[in-house]
């Protein structure tokens, strides 16, 4: 019997919506206090290189408007990136 491969549909990138979001961020970067940014930043790299709990890094990372590719990179630093190449069996 042949396997038949699903494939999902695909969303609908709004592209002003993505516009938007990226002004959004732009300018959120440029007002916010980049020193404590990169002050949290560093104190979730050293919670993520320890056995120390990072959710409270995460939380202060967030409070000070770090964005979500400044913490995964921060991760990826630490703990590397996922290579599916490195997994096969």
């Amino acid at each position: 019997m042949k396997r038949r491969r699903l494939s999902p549909p695909l969303q609908k990138v709004d592209v002003e919506a993505a516009r938007r979001q990226v002004e959004k961020l732009k300018r959120i970067k440029a007002e916010r206090d980049n020193s404590r940014v990169r002050a949290c930043l560093g104190r979730l790299r050293q919670a993520a290189q320890g056995e120390e709990n990072v959710m409270p890094h995460l939380i202060e990372v967030a409070k000070a408007y770090g964005s979500i590719g400044e913490i995964t990179s921060v991760f990826k630093e630490v703990w590397g990136e996922y290579n599916e190449k490195d997994f096969s069996f």
